[in-house]
């Protein structure tokens, strides 16, 4: 209690005057007297009880929950903060838009000897703390960016923490603060340390040797490990750049000037060690230019949500990185319309034909020509690409060297194969066990299916990431009041589905049958969209066999307008499908406050929590039941709708966006296990 008592102290005397704050304590289950001294205070001190230890990363996690500012100071009990702790700490902030975990520098409070400074990540990939002099770190700088920080004493965005799950509380303490750093880096945040801010630390701080320590330390190593040592070598190899370029400058030279012309390989090393050192500076600084490989995607509708999800990826990247990234979009023709407010003045766009790639370079109002490329020769060559995404797991353009990062959208083909045809398995398998074996990170869309895809092909979750499709903002809010003809006003059944086998239309219309046949005239119609097909017809037909023609409606694949007036008259989703790489309707229905019907999928509970009534999709029984449950019960209605608006607070465009940005420069820059 001493302890946090002497912190209380110093974080009262060093507060800015004028700042808006609150002080969250989180009393974890003491029995040293601390439960009563907490009793004693009051405003603006918040005290969260628990009647038994949970531990540091649960205590935070609950504390952070509840928390109502914009930024988060996680103390430890231990620190001892100096005048101007903070300051630093929030103009790092104001400076860097992108700013994740800012620590500051933390010395022992009674040898005053720097005990961390943030994370290097040697012997392994292991994290070890930084311990140069204050005078040399201020001397680099007010913020220098570095791979982790202690969050002994450190700021976060709240909304950052909350979002990205806080601490992960399967570690006890100090590995738990490089697991949420590495996180933040995946985010596309970047870690910074701020020179200006001290603090003293009263007794060792996380790291130090406990029991919890060595399985701390495997869970870390198990995760990150590919990662750390990928950073770890990149360190390396740019000191080593460093050191020759110094020996060059500080004995080379000389020896020129002794030697005079005769010494050439002494010249050459001087040149050479020197521009190694410029070419790395210039590779840190200049754009990377992605590109990326569409030739796959059709226009409209026909590659279900994948191209929603590309096209906002791509805008708020753009948006994000600015000048830093530039794309070169390798697409058919009839795309271009569609890319154009996709893409920046800077972009490219290659089109290819028989024999070349018609080259166009997007400008302010229109395209301009920009030459062409043979396509039979190294097109990423002659692109200057420094990395190659491929939302279609490969790419023709992928030349030995080049790093990749590939978009694996769902396992349909190994875990649901009766869904495809047999060739189509066959090339998936293919393309899937070329991408396993040779991509630099591999972007998934859940978690759940970064667990398939190792489950399936052995790789190793380290070069896997996940994004999620913040889908909720794709359409325009102001809807129509009214719907497009022929669907009806008043509440409907709504499924937006392209008609494919594993979108289990038969056993819905089965479903929808029995419901309607019990509920007779009250029962709502079902509205089903998608791009129009052959097995749409097949479907149609199936439904005219049923006696279902004049209750169930297909208006085809519709526009975005069309599309949200829908939306805003339906008045639950049934969501049937038997497999799922994420599912946007789910966000769709919630943004609508459109309750929701779905079955019980891992990939569904990851994406909808607890916003959803599941079912046995499967048993058109049990599905015609929770229809008939939901048209009935108007409050159930609303309880899922209200957790659905609750549980679109997971899902932010700019942080999964930035999430691939990281991982396309970091393949770019060679950082990949």
């Amino acid at each position: 209690m001493a302890c946090l008592q002497t912190c209380l102290k110093s974080l009262a005397s060093t507060l800015p005057s004028g700042l808006a704050h609150e002080i969250i304590l989180v009393d974890d289950g003491s029995t040293d007297g601390t439960r009563e001294f907490l009793q004693g205070l009051a405003l603006p001190y918040v005290v969260l009880r628990q009647d038994r230890p949970l531990g540091y990363t649960a205590s935070v996690n609950r504390a952070a929950r509840i928390a109502r500012g914009q930024y988060l100071a996680l103390l430890d009990d231990s620190v001892v903060l100096q005048p101007g702790w903070l300051e630093p700490l929030l103009a790092a902030f104001a400076r860097e838009p992108r700013a994740g975990v800012v620590g500051n520098i933390q010395v022992h409070a009674d040898t005053l000897q720097v005990e961390h400074a943030g994370i290097e990540f040697q012997q392994g990939g292991y994290p070890v703390p930084r311990r140069e002099s204050i005078q040399t770190m201020q001397a680099s700088g007010a913020w220098l960016t570095v791979p982790a920080v202690a969050t002994t004493c450190c700021l976060v965005s709240r909304d950052w923490f909350v979002r990205s799950g806080g601490f992960d509380e399967g570690y006890r303490h100090g590995f738990a603060a490089f697991d949420l750093c590495l996180r933040a880096r995946e985010d596309g945040l970047v870690n910074l340390l701020a020179t200006a801010s001290v603090v003293r630390h009263g007794s060792a701080l996380p790291g130090h040797r406990e029991s919890h320590e060595y399985r701390d330390a495997r869970r870390f190593l198990d995760r990150w490990q590919p990662r750390t040592l990928a950073l770890e070598q990149e360190r390396t190899f740019a000191e080593a750049r460093a050191q020759a370029a110094t020996l060059a400058r500080r004995y080379l030279a000389p020896l020129h000037r002794r030697l005079g012309l005769g010494s050439r390989a002494l010249r050459r090393q001087h040149r050479a060690a020197l521009a190694a050192v410029q070419r790395a500076r210039f590779n840190q600084t200049r754009p990377i230019r992605i590109g990326v490989d569409l030739l796959r995607m059709a226009p409209g509708g026909a590659n279900g949500g994948i191209k929603p999800l590309l096209f906002a990826f791509l805008a708020e990247m753009g948006r994000q990185r600015g000048a830093a990234f530039n794309f070169a979009v390798f697409a058919p023709e009839s795309l271009r319309s569609e890319l154009a407010p996709v893409l920046r003045p800077g972009d490219y766009l290659l089109v290819p034909s028989d024999t070349a790639l018609g080259v166009s370079r997007r400008t302010t109002a229109a395209w301009r020509p920009d030459g062409t490329m043979n396509s039979d020769a190294n097109v990423a060559a002659q692109a200057g690409l420094d990395v190659l995404y491929t939302p279609f797991t490969v790419s023709r353009f992928h030349q030995p060297g080049l790093p990749w990062v590939s978009l694996a959208v769902d396992l349909l083909h190994r875990d649901l194969p009766s869904a495809l045809p047999v060739e189509e398995v066959n090339f998936r398998h293919d393309c899937f066990s070329r991408m396993a074996a040779g991509a630099s990170y591999i972007q998934c869309l859940t978690r759940h299916g970064i667990e398939r895809l190792s489950h399936h092909y052995g790789v190793h979750p380290a070069r896997c990431f996940h994004t999620y499709i913040p889908a909720q903002s794709r359409l325009p809010s102001a809807a129509p009041s009214v719907p497009p003809a022929p669907i009806p006003a008043g509440p409907f059944f709504f499924y937006p589905a392209n008609f494919w086998p594993h979108k289990n239309h038969e056993a819905l219309l089965a479903a929808y049958r029995i419901y309607a046949t019990a509920a007779g005239s009250r029962a709502w119609p079902l509205v089903c969209t998608g791009a129009p097909d052959r097995r749409m017809e097949l479907i149609r037909e199936m439904t005219l066999g049923l006696g279902l023609g004049d209750r169930v409606i297909f208006p085809g694949h519709l526009d975005d307008a069309a599309f949200a007036a829908l939306w805003s008259q339906a008045g639950a989703l049934v969501f049937a499908s038997l497999h799922e790489g994420f599912g946007i309707p789910l966000l769709e229905a919630m943004s609508f406050g459109v309750p929701i019907i779905a079955g019980d999928l891992p990939v569904i509970r990851e994406v909808a929590g607890e916003a959803f009534l599941p079912v046995d999709t499967r048993n058109p029984q049990a599905l015609a039941e929770a229809m008939r449950r939901l048209a009935i019960r108007e409050n159930l209605r609303a309880d899922l709708a209200a957790r659905g608006r609750a549980r679109l607070a997971a899902f932010s465009l700019s942080l999964e966006a930035g999430r691939l940005a990281h991982f396309l420069e970091a393949a770019a820059r060679r950082q990949s296990p």
